[in-house]
């Protein structure tokens, strides 16, 4: 059975909340028996140092440990004395036999309570003189009793086996039942809270889910809403910019499509009218008709070379031979190209540049002069006569900057962010008499993007379109 991500996220959950929860009670319980425990052993201390003060202040009196030797009644009193207990005593072992030459006591003196069998007094030999149990002399926890700096005797304190008062235990008893209820509580909080958390958590990937299956199917206007700032809402705004931008580019190959459509329809219809008048008699054959018939067929091989070129530079295939050259031998070559041209149309064409400017760049010869006669054979098709053309070169710091100005006509704002798109012309006639098919800025703008520089269009000074290239230096 695979479980879903919901299923994960919420047995991940539980599953840390139970550990967690566990760890705490262990931690919990092991910490406060060993605090109460040391609890206890202070008030121990504290009843042992009274013991031991009286003690010494019989001792003194007596002079030795004499009167105390086998002496169960005065123990069992000096012990009612200074070792004040409160509370339900729990009934311990009786306490040690005296050595089989003495005798037991009789019975009242030993059923001894509290610490009573836990403790025994030896003398400054460490000899065993009452109390306590003597199998435990090695494990026995020795407290010194002086007198002005000497050594008199020792009170011996057995270790303890389990607390002795009824109400300790009592306590300590319900205590861990509190502590083993806390487990139970976080188990039973992170049910209520690990699911709705789990639901809220995969709503936006649940989202993200069904809108890419809807995206699969074609359906581009898809979007999913933002609800959260993290990385889950950060996620959906990509979604979102993922539809959109799936949606432009079928918008823009539908459009592709129509432009071809309507570009190959155009000369396709010409020469088909022009071959059947032929065939009918119509038009007789001469030179006139011929000339046609092959301007016709020149631009459906121009159109289908742009368009070669224009996919090839989209998938990468644009073969770029990138050498060291001088842009500005190829950029006057050009120029003079055109000079002759652009003087039959009554436009001046002129190049600015400093004479002692040498720059290098890392570029394809063929493709820069064919980015530069792209922009030029614009300028001379749209640029009304007479009028002008300067082209100006400059270097700034890592970059080289070549712009391209003409003159009148000129191109609104709105069309100007239009230029560089395929088969987009300023006029909407689409009459291929006043320009091209519309790819030959955006084949300009694939080279520069193949030379890692940037391309853009403005208003000229002069009236017309100012178009600015800037491509990075050679090191």
């Amino acid at each position: 059975m695979k479980l879903k991500i919901r299923h994960k996220l919420f047995l991940a959950l539980l599953f840390t909340s139970v550990v967690v929860s566990l760890a705490l009670h262990f931690f919990v319980k092991v910490s406060f028996e060993r605090g109460f425990r040391d609890y206890v052993k202070g008030q121990e201390i504290e009843q042992i140092n009274d013991l031991r003060e009286q003690l010494i202040s019989r001792y003194q009196t007596e002079g030795n440990w004499e009167f105390m030797a086998h002496n169960h009644r005065l123990w069992k009193r000096i012990h009612e004395e200074t070792l004040v207990l409160s509370g339900e005593l729990v009934q311990v072992a009786d306490a040690p036999e005296p050595p089989p030459e003495i005798g037991p006591p009789a019975g009242p003196e030993r059923d001894l309570r509290g610490l009573g069998p836990r403790i025994s007094l030896y003398d400054a030999d460490k000899k065993w003189i009452i109390g306590g149990d003597r199998k435990l002399d090695g494990d026995l926890k020795m407290s010194p009793m002086t007198i002005q700096g000497k050594t008199v005797g020792y009170l011996g304190l057995a270790p303890e086996k389990k607390l002795m008062f009824v109400r300790d235990r009592h306590f300590l008893r319900q205590q861990t039942k509190v502590f083993a209820l806390i487990p139970v509580i976080i188990v039973v909080m992170s049910l209520l809270i690990s699911f709705p958390l789990t639901v809220h958590l995969l709503r936006p990937i649940n989202a993200m889910t069904d809108g890419t299956r809807r995206l699969i199917a074609g359906r581009f206007k898809t979007r999913i809403p933002v609800s959260s700032g993290d990385e889950l809402g950060v996620l959906s705004k990509d979604f979102n910019s993922l539809a959109t931008t799936l949606e432009k580019n079928e918008q823009n190959r539908k459009q592709l499509v129509a432009d071809i459509s309507h570009e190959l329809r155009t000369p396709l219809a010409i020469l088909r009218g022009e071959i059947e008048a032929l065939q009918d008699g119509v038009r007789q054959p001469s030179a006139h008709t011929f000339s046609g018939l092959h301007g016709e067929v020149m631009h459906l091989e121009r159109m289908v070379s742009d368009l070669y070129e224009l996919s090839m530079s989209d998938i990468g295939a644009l073969n770029y031979k990138r050498v060291l050259v001088n842009p500005l031998e190829i950029l006057q070559s050009t120029v003079e190209m055109f000079e002759q041209r652009m003087q039959e149309k009554n436009i001046e064409i002129s190049l600015h540049t400093r004479d002692d400017q040498e720059c290098c760049v890392l570029a394809d010869s063929a493709r820069l002069q064919q980015l530069f006669s792209n922009i030029l054979e614009n300028s001379l098709r749209y640029t009304d006569g007479p009028g002008m053309v300067e082209v100006n070169l400059k270097i700034d710091k890592d970059l080289l900057r070549i712009s391209f100005a003409d003159s009148a006509p000129g191109v609104s704002g709105e069309q100007i962010s239009m230029l560089f798109d395929r088969f987009y012309r300023v006029e909407g006639s689409r009459n291929k008499g006043t320009g091209g098919v519309g790819l030959g800025l955006a084949i300009c703008k694939n080279i520069v993007d193949g030379h890692e520089g940037t391309i853009q269009a403005t208003s000229s000074p002069l009236g017309g379109v100012l178009v600015q290239i800037e491509l990075p230096l050679a090191a």
